[in-house]
């Protein structure tokens, strides 16, 4: 068992690489020198942006590298059966990836689907040691398939994929979505990528090759093109608008065609029919006016109706806007007395139940007063039953007769006096025994509460009181009788710098019907009392050799547990210790106990 598991220290992974923007700037130069210094510079920012966010982790599961040896079944996660991811450990003792345990915990009723014990959010923790030796597992290089023979620890994976000559990599021209290998990146650049750039022999401005045609056929300026209007004329795109004001064949509209006039001719002849047709424009324009003027008045009737309209409903609303005002009023003065309703209904409530409260203990007190008042009457009885009997053993048999009677009497009080002593010392020990019980738990969990955390650790530093026991907690009430002990000042190789945290069997009354050695697991946690509920913790199976897992002897067993649990620096300085109290969860696995 490891007492001094890394997951109680404030260790964190650091995975180093090289610079990637120098790296690959490098790889750039020198394998392209005939590049420009500004085409170098875009190729490697545009690189370095797509490949920075490169990330060995994924996003659901575990990892699907290949490993160079088989994978032992601890590194894998119960749930995928994937090598673990960020792992984290249940209370049970089973390990998943971080991503599977949001699934499990995202169901309605999340159990361990190893052993299909309930699951809960607060008693999960991040297995750090497990993520560590995960991370130094060497695997193959993604490119194995492209011709990588790089083999190297699994946390060292995502620098290397950074600077791989096989890794593929994204054309760095816009517009270019080829992949090619890192090494033949500078070769394609130069040689095969359909976007790189040439000068357009029209407008001698630079164009990507895939791009040439069409810009020579829909955008190039300069590019000479045949007139649309059939003139014979070849004209730069670029001055084709300014050609077709001034073209003989462009066919123009009459600027009366929104009057009604349909001619379509070439400049001569539309200077020709403005001439011909010049009454004919006056005519269709004086047309329209009259039909613009019948239409004015036709508005001009239909604003005074809408005005009436708006008048009338200004009147309205007016109406209902008073009308609302005092609706609100009255709702305003309903409300203030259904307050003071509800004040008095509530008052006369608290009357009625201290009243209530009042006459039960009325009622109790009456009843106490009868019961002592019988009592008193036949204790009264019995003592003048008594005095006549001795007033008559008096008068027939004289004094010597009465003194034996009171010796016997004596006596007799004496014996009743022996016998309370003896009821006192047994009530002594029940009530000890219903105070164990009150504090015992039968269902294999113990929660111990640590109260004056200052002041005990000032008496273990000391030597004064070392350690500390929690009460006993069992797995059943028939079950194995256990406790905690605690140094909060550290034991043996975590004296003074650690809180040492330790599990006890104890000689149980049912020990007989047990199966010994004990065997169950269990799991050692510090609860954190901040909302993020970060507990500390750790989880062991019994060593079957251990003398302190074999049948109790004495009292109990010798302890068994670690001595670097948690370090005081991290005890101390952070949310484990709240109102000068801590508290300390053991938990006993059951689910696999036989009932005795």
């Amino acid at each position: 068992m490891c007492c001094h598991r890394a997951v109680f220290q404030a260790s964190r992974l650091i995975i180093s690489g090289r610079p990637l923007a120098m790296a690959t700037a490098r790889n750039i130069e020198s394998s392209a020198p005939q590049l420009s210094l500004m085409q170098q510079t875009n190729v490697a920012n545009v690189t370095n942006s797509r490949l920075s966010s490169l990330s060995i982790e994924p996003d659901d599961g575990g990892f699907k590298e290949k490993f160079v040896l088989k994978l032992e079944n601890k590194y894998k996660c119960e749930y995928c059966h994937l090598a673990l991811c960020n792992p984290k450990q249940t209370e049970c003792g089973h390990r998943f990836c971080e991503s599977c345990v949001r699934k499990i915990i995202g169901s309605p009723k999340p159990v361990c689907p190893v052993d299909n014990v309930p699951l809960f959010e607060n008693t999960i923790f991040k297995d750090i040691c497990c993520k560590k030796e995960v991370l130094a597992l060497h695997v193959f290089c993604r490119n194995e398939i492209n011709g990588c023979k790089k083999q190297l620890p699994l946390g060292n994976l995502e620098g290397h994929l950074l600077e791989c000559p096989h890794q593929e990599v994204r054309c760095a021209r816009r517009g270019c979505t080829e992949m090619v290998q890192r090494k033949d990146l500078a070769d394609h650049l130069n040689s095969s990528c359909k976007y790189r750039e040439q000068t357009c022999k029209y407008c001698r401005n630079e164009v990507a090759i895939a791009e040439l045609k069409k810009h020579e056929e829909f955008d190039c300026l300069s590019f000479p093109v045949q007139c649309p209007n059939k003139c014979n004329a070849r004209i730069l795109r670029g001055e084709l608008n300014s050609h077709q004001l001034q073209c003989l064949n462009v066919v123009m509209t009459c600027p009366f065609s929104k009057y009604g006039c349909n001619f379509q001719g070439t400049n001569q002849q539309l200077k020709m029919h403005e001439a011909d047709s010049m009454a004919q424009h006056l005519n269709s324009v004086l047309m329209k006016n009259g039909d613009l003027e019948n239409t004015i008045f036709e508005l001009q009737n239909k604003l005074q109706e809408k005005s009436k309209m708006i008048d009338i409903m200004s009147a309205q609303i007016s109406h209902l806007e008073k009308e609302q005002s005092k609706l609100a009023q009255l709702a305003t003065k309903n409300e203030s007395r259904l307050g003071y309703m509800q004040k008095m209904l509530a008052s006369q409530t608290d009357k009625l139940m201290n009243i209530d409260q009042a006459s039960q203990q009325t009622y109790q007190k009456q009843e106490e007063s009868v019961r002592e008042v019988k009592t008193l009457e036949e204790s009264v009885d019995k003592l003048q039953i008594q005095l006549r009997q001795l007033e008559l053993a008096g008068r027939a048999g004289g004094m010597a007769t009465g003194a034996a009677n009171l010796n016997a009497l004596d006596n007799q009080v004496k014996r009743h006096g022996s016998l309370l002593s003896v009821h006192d010392v047994r009530l002594a020990d029940m009530d000890l025994r219903f105070q164990v019980l009150e504090t015992a738990s039968y269902n294999g969990k113990l929660i111990w509460k640590i109260r004056d955390y200052a002041r005990r650790k000032q008496e273990a530093v000391s030597g004064k009181t070392l350690s500390l026991y929690s009460q006993p907690f069992y797995t059943g009430y028939f079950g194995y009788k256990m406790c905690a002990r605690v140094y909060l000042n550290g034991d043996g190789m975590g004296k003074g710098t650690h809180l040492s945290l330790f599990f006890v069997v104890m000689r149980g009354e049912y020990d007989a019907l047990l199966p010994w050695p004990f065997k169950q697991k269990v799991t050692l946690m510090l609860l954190d009392q901040a909302p993020t509920k970060s507990h500390l913790g750790d989880a062991f199976k019994p060593d079957p050799n251990s003398s302190s897992f074999k049948k109790p002897v004495g009292e109990m067993n010798i302890a068994s547990g670690c001595p670097l649990f948690v370090a005081q620096t991290v005890l101390e300085g952070g949310t484990y210790i709240k109102d000068d109290t801590i508290f300390i969860k053991v938990v006993v696995d059951t689910s696999d106990l036989p009932d005795p």
